[in-house]
């Protein structure tokens, strides 16, 4: 329960930032504007996530294909052969 608050909270957060963001963008104002030493951090920020999704993405598309050739044939049987459903 604490977790999905905490999840939901979190989303509610992203949406409001990503909604205030886009109309902040749409007036002109920048990152720089608002904080002007904030430059290099984001910058940082920007390449260290760019490089994690990187990651994340070439580790799991190898591992999702290996589980997907022992899980779908797998699901076929049972779906073929298991228990009918009324």
């Amino acid at each position: 329960m604490l977790l999905a608050r905490i999840v939901t909270s979190f989303g509610k957060i992203l949406f409001a930032s990503l909604i205030t963001g886009t109309v902040l963008a749409a007036l002109g104002i920048t990152t720089d504007d608002i904080f002007p030493g904030a430059k290099p951090f984001l910058d940082q920020m920007t390449d260290m996530l760019e490089l994690a999704l990187n990651w994340l993405i070439i580790w799991s598309i190898p591992n999702i294909l290996v589980g997907a050739i022992v899980i779908i044939p797998i699901w076929i049987i049972l779906v073929a052969f298991g228990p009918k459903g009324k």
